[in-house]
């Protein structure tokens, strides 16, 4: 009996916080997210920098301490990856510096 007082209050206590949110003013003026958003995946990505990243083979590259890092992904280079992405994870160098 106590405990199905105490799981009433809180849904009853969950209900009005719900209610109190509202949610009717959509942020982006009622605009569906997937329009207002936008291609994320080309934005999250960095764009290749030859100073910075490497040419890959593959989406992912395994450091010595047995971790995977993956790769970004371009339709333009393919697969690019920092060049330094394995150096506090017991190395290798992915690509030298030339």
């Amino acid at each position: 009996m106590r405990t199905s007082r105490l799981v009433l209050a809180v849904a009853s206590l969950s209900c009005s916080w719900l209610m109190a949110c509202g949610g009717d003013d959509a942020p982006n003026g009622g605009e569906p997210i997937h329009e207002a958003v936008g291609n994320q995946k080309e934005a999250l990505y960095p764009d290749y920098d030859p100073s910075i990243h490497c040419l890959v083979s593959s989406a992912y590259v395994p450091c010595g301490d047995g971790l995977y890092m993956y790769a970004y992904s371009s339709s333009s280079w393919g697969y690019y990856i920092e060049r330094n992405v394995c150096a506090s994870h017991q190395g290798p160098i992915i690509c030298p510096y030339d």
